[in-house]
């Protein structure tokens, strides 16, 4: 599958920002303000609307690289967990499966995080990065997908979706490369304070909860501590909070339908816009390596 026309500049453009902050828009079905299923009996919340309402969420992420190109890190104690012979147009993210978010990845959008849901997603997604040194803004739309270390090698459903944008090097051995070590090999490439995050007491829970009154989707129960870190030698380790925070920890991965820059670096008269769609293998004018594009006005 050759390379996007739009993928060499905005990797260049990523390569200016520092961290490379974008934003994650998604929609939910649900307008409560904590994250349902962590709430301790008696929560407030607000009544239920009589109609099913969907309602626009978004927030800051930190972008993770390309699906099988992982951004290089000198301090990763597995830098060659998967061997280098996967490329992909698939930009990826690190989450935590009990967010609010995880439940509007799922086609049904249904905020809620739940650590026993594992490997899925489908849902469509928009992300968007304002690059300042070179005055362009960029945003992918397409459909996202959650890994899980515990399943991902079973999900083939949403594997043959992947593997669509996926492209093996023909001198690479395929058995040498696996979803389990892709997912793991993300988990190594954080720092220890953000591995250790994943085993954290559930995002939104009320400070004064029990954290052993909570049920089993909490991912850890009151083995969950704030602040704990996973040191290199542990990113693998079994049992306690290194793979409690393994378990809880989800991979996103973008699959881009639609691609749009805007270059504001010019003056006003010759700004512009470039707009690219995936069509595959159809053919027709603007048509080049699997993407249609069109030069707009901003």
């Amino acid at each position: 599958m050759p390379q996007p026309p739009w993928k060499p500049l905005l990797i260049q453009h990523l390569g200016t920002l520092n961290p490379p902050n974008f934003a994650l828009a998604t929609i939910s079905s649900n307008a409560a303000p904590l994250n349902p299923p962590f709430c301790p009996p008696g929560a407030m919340h607000p009544p239920p609307p009589s109609i099913p309402s969907l309602v626009p969420r978004v927030r800051t992420m930190i972008y993770r690289g390309f699906f099988g190109t992982l951004p290089a890190n000198p301090h990763t104690p597995l830098p060659n967990h998967n061997p280098p012979i996967m490329t992909s147009d698939m930009l990826t993210f690190t989450t935590d499966a009990r967010m609010t978010k995880t439940g509007e990845l799922t086609p049904d959008h249904t905020s809620g995080g739940d650590a026993t849901r594992g490997t899925c997603g489908g849902a469509e997604v928009e992300m968007c990065f304002w690059m300042e040194e070179p005055q362009n803004q960029w945003r992918v739309r397409g459909r996202c997908y959650l890994l899980a270390e515990e399943d991902v090698d079973t999900s083939h459903e949403i594997q043959e979706e992947l593997k669509k944008r996926m492209e093996f090097s023909p001198e690479g051995d395929k058995d040498q490369w696996s979803w389990k070590k892709e997912v793991q090999a993300h988990f190594a490439n954080l720092a220890p304070a953000m591995r250790g995050s994943f085993s954290n007491p559930p995002p939104g829970t009320p400070v004064n909860v029990d954290l052993s009154q909570l049920e089993n989707n909490t991912g850890g129960g009151e083995q969950l501590k704030k602040g704990t870190n996973v040191k290199n030698e542990d990113v693998l380790k079994m049992g306690g909070p290194e793979e409690i925070a393994r378990r809880n920890m989800r991979v996103g991965v973008v699959v881009p339908e639609v691609v749009e820059r805007v270059d504001l670096a010019a003056d006003d008269k010759t700004a512009r816009r470039w707009v690219w769609w995936f069509v595959g293998e159809q053919e027709g004018e603007g048509v080049k390596d699997g993407w249609k594009e069109i030069e707009t006005f901003p």
